[in-house]
């Protein structure tokens, strides 16, 4: 979508928790002018826990890892190109928040996060606490062996693979913005995944059971977003 790619971020030991929830009742968190997408009869949540191994802006790079979620679902803009909308971002590092707010428009909210090796029978474990409540907490063992790529048109690509975000600008205007990225190297995970972030930032309780998908690590281009009607 865009030759220009001023973000540049490298993220590692990512994490997609997705879960199905009823599109109705999501339907009224998401902007007007934005179709809540389906896949298999329900919408999508889902929480990203990574680490921020480095970033590339305006002259200024991470001086060491960070670790992040990002909490989104999928949608359709007015042209009917796919995308994701983001519900919620958490990062404790402050440059990462402070240039992902303003110049990508994204909602970035004070979240407490971790990331440590696990003393039970899980490798890692992510959690993150949003106003002294725990609303995420996984514990995850990635696959050995090789990674494969979502095949087209499946569950997974769908949940994976999106290179275009929404946004909002402060006088409403309607923005799209580009995350540009080679396809999604996957691998199996044993996980266990304990939430509530659906209850603490009011959003519809999932329907079912999480599923999760790992990646090793994946460098992805962000450009800051601009109009619709200039895609």
């Amino acid at each position: 979508m865009y030759s220009v790619r001023p973000l540049s971020v490298t993220v590692a030991d990512v994490c997609f928790c997705h879960w199905p929830v009823d599109a109705a009742a999501l339907r009224e968190r998401v902007p007007d002018w934005l179709t809540v997408e389906t896949a298999d009869g329900d919408a999508w949540l889902t929480a990203v826990a990574h680490t921020v191994r480095g970033v590339q802006t305006f002259g200024a790079d991470l001086r060491r890892p960070a670790e992040a979620v990002n909490f989104r679902t999928y949608v359709r803009g007015p042209d009917g190109q796919r995308g994701v909308y983001f519900l919620a971002l958490f990062s404790e590092d402050p440059l990462t928040s402070a240039v992902g707010g303003p110049t990508l428009r994204l909602p970035y909210r004070e979240g407490v996060l971790s990331r440590r090796r696990d003393e039970g029978e899980f490798r890692t474990r992510r959690t993150l606490d949003v106003d002294g409540r725990r609303v995420l907490d996984l514990r995850y063992t990635p696959a050995d062996g090789e990674t494969t790529t979502a095949p087209p048109d499946s569950l997974a690509a769908f949940l994976v693979e999106r290179q275009r975000y929404y946004a909002t600008g402060p006088l409403g205007d309607r923005l799209v913005g580009s995350v540009g990225h080679d396809p999604w190297p996957l691998a199996g995970v044993d996980a266990d995944v304990t939430e509530a972030l659906a209850a603490v930032l009011s959003f519809p309780e999932p329907l079912g059971e999480p599923l999760v998908h790992y990646s090793p690590e994946a460098e992805l281009g962000l450009a800051p977003p601009r109009p619709v009607w200039l895609d």
